[in-house]
């Protein structure tokens, strides 16, 4: 754009300079109802993908820590029947 364009038709001008089919810039109705559901179908995809993967690391760590259950009642169940903490050598 050069230097000679002023004013309010400057903005104009260099509009229609880079939109070159004259088209307006605005989507049409159709065009933009795919538009909003393909987005709501992609957003219902990444929701789906966060719970899946939510859901299986709750699993996950809910099984942990049934083990670490597991293994601190076979501990607490081994330690009365065991030593007191002290050296049997003899």
């Amino acid at each position: 754009m050069n230097g000679s364009q002023v004013g309010a038709a400057a903005p104009a001008a260099w509009l229609t300079c880079c939109n070159q089919s004259g088209a307006p810039l605005e989507l049409p109705g159709g065009r933009r109802t795919v538009q909003a559901a393909v987005l709501g179908v992609l957003s219902l995809l990444v929701l789906c993908g966060v719970l899946f993967l939510a859901g299986g690391l709750l699993l996950r760590a809910q099984g942990l820590a049934a083990l670490l259950a597991h293994e601190r009642r076979a501990s607490c169940g081994s330690e009365p029947s065991g030593n007191s903490g002290g050296d049997d050598s003899s």
